[in-house]
């Protein structure tokens, strides 16, 4: 992996985690753990990881916004969780797909400003 790609990964997980701990009071972003009773998120987090799986990367990130509803934190937690999902991918299954970790940051960075963390829109 080059120098370049490395940093954008560690960036990627680094703002996932500074948002989870601003937003959610956690240091770790894991949909897996989510509680009884919330399976719509359940449901759509395993959706949209199937999607990606297959290569449906863009689609699946469309599939998210279209589906967020604004001030569930829940729903906060399932796109951080999607985003480092697809961070986990190498770079050509990316490449070969269509999307790149700088999309991922992108994702990211939008999440945190619809959340109300402003200033993260230059944070490499």
């Amino acid at each position: 992996m080059a120098v370049a790609e490395d940093y954008l990964l560690r960036s990627i997980q680094d703002l996932s985690r500074l948002i989870s701990t601003l937003l959610l009071g956690k240091d770790r972003v894991d949909f897996e753990d989510l509680e009884d009773g919330e399976e719509k998120q359940k449901q759509l987090y395993q959706r949209l990881v199937s999607m990606a799986d297959e290569g449906d990367i863009n689609d699946a990130e469309n599939l998210l916004s279209e589906e967020m509803e604004d001030n569930d934190k829940t729903y906060l937690e399932l796109a951080l969780s999607f985003y480092l999902y697809l961070n986990e991918f190498d770079d050509d299954f990316l490449d070969d797909h269509d999307y790149s970790r700088e999309e991922i940051l992108d994702g990211i960075r939008m999440l945190g400003e619809d959340w109300g963390i402003t200033g993260i829109a230059n944070l490499r």
